[in-house]
């Protein structure tokens, strides 16, 4: 590892993006503290972190503390750090910062990680002068179980910009997670990057949920693809209005991506779209129609569809599709609506749009 690289790195968030991360920074020799949930920590603390990649070995990686607070690291421990890396979900954030900002001195560079919009402008509310950078994961990860984190194929990488920091410490936190083999790509508007990335995860994500099907049966079912397509192009008039266009990210030409949404015609895009997600995310659930079957809350939703939503309404953007689906998510969320109340009828979710 270079000199002038962070030699010590706190995670903060031990779920399937922050273990990847801490497991491939451990693994270039960078000392890593892991800091999650109990299940996650004390699996890790008895047998190390799995890391399982395609077409290369498991690795097991043990040169890494896990902790479930800051209250379990020596005063040395928590001086020597570097880099902080925030790997929680956006409604996580304002707690997490605060912890962080107790305990890290305000030179130490901050990266918020994290799907969805809104994130890093909760951070820069909270830190300071400290530096930000806001980046996104375009990988494809999974958490079978605590202490295991699986990379699904090699597409992909991380996204990183700067919300508040000079380009010195950018260039150092971009070589930081090239040298662990992380595709790393820097934007200059974070903003972009974010609702480029929220483009993404949009797609095939809470209409699946809602209906209870996969994404590539809903996006074969005409009715279904419309709202999805609907929702999508939305996003896109929210981004024009706030002034930001799609971004390419690792892996992924998000550009290119959204002109094709945005322009052809739905029974092109209906026959398109199938193959495109079947490529992309293969049998894996959407992670909205996970955290339902889970009964977490709060969902991610809230930072994707509601994000659209909020602003849309704060900028006169109509957004009529994204409001049905963030309100329809929100209610079997809450109870108001059955968690199956769609499954056999996924048409009747369609009913207020008619």
């Amino acid at each position: 590892m270079a000199a002038d690289l962070p030699r010590r790195v706190v995670i903060i968030g031990a779920g399937a993006l922050g273990s990847l991360l801490a497991a491939r920074l451990a693994g270039a020799g960078v000392s890593v503290a892991l800091i999650g949930r109990a299940a996650q920590v004390r699996a890790v603390q008895e047998h190390g972190l799995q890391l399982h990649q395609p077409w290369r070995r498991a690795l097991t990686l043990r040169n890494l503390q896990a902790v479930v607070g800051w209250s379990e690291l020596a005063a040395e421990e928590i001086a020597g750090i570097e880099l902080a890396v925030l790997a929680s979900r956006v409604h996580e954030t304002q707690a997490a910062v605060a912890g962080l900002a107790a305990e890290l001195e305000p030179a130490v560079p901050l990266v918020v990680l994290q799907n969805g919009v809104g994130g890093a402008e909760i951070a820069r509310a909270q830190i300071g002068q400290r530096p930000l950078l806001a980046a996104v994961a375009t990988l494809t990860v999974t958490q079978p179980r605590p202490g295991v984190v699986r990379c699904l194929g090699h597409r992909g990488g991380l996204g990183l910009a700067p919300v508040q920091a000079p380009d010195g410490v950018i260039a150092r936190v971009e070589r930081l997670f090239a040298s662990s083999g992380l595709a790393t790509l820097v934007c200059a508007d974070y903003r972009a990057m974010a609702w480029s990335k929220l483009l993404l995860d949009m797609l095939g994500n809470a209409v699946p949920a809602i209906v209870d099907l996969p994404p590539e049966r809903v996006f074969r079912d005409l009715a279904l693809c419309r709202l999805e397509l609907a929702a999508f192009r939305e996003a896109l008039a929210v981004m024009r209005a706030l002034g930001v266009a799609p971004v390419r990210l690792p892996g992924y030409p998000v550009p290119a991506l959204a002109a094709a949404v945005g322009r052809l015609p739905v029974p092109i895009l209906h026959r398109l779209l199938p193959y495109a997600i079947r490529r992309g995310s293969g049998n894996r659930r959407p992670s909205l129609q996970v955290d339902l079957d889970r009964g977490r809350r709060p969902l991610e939703v809230e930072y994707l569809n509601g994000a659209v939503v909020r602003a849309g309404r704060e900028l006169g953007v109509p957004v009529p599709a994204n409001a049905l689906i963030h309100r329809t998510v929100t209610a079997m969320m809450q109870g108001t609506i059955p968690r199956r109340a769609y499954a056999d009828n996924p048409h009747g979710l369609l009913a207020p749009m008619r």
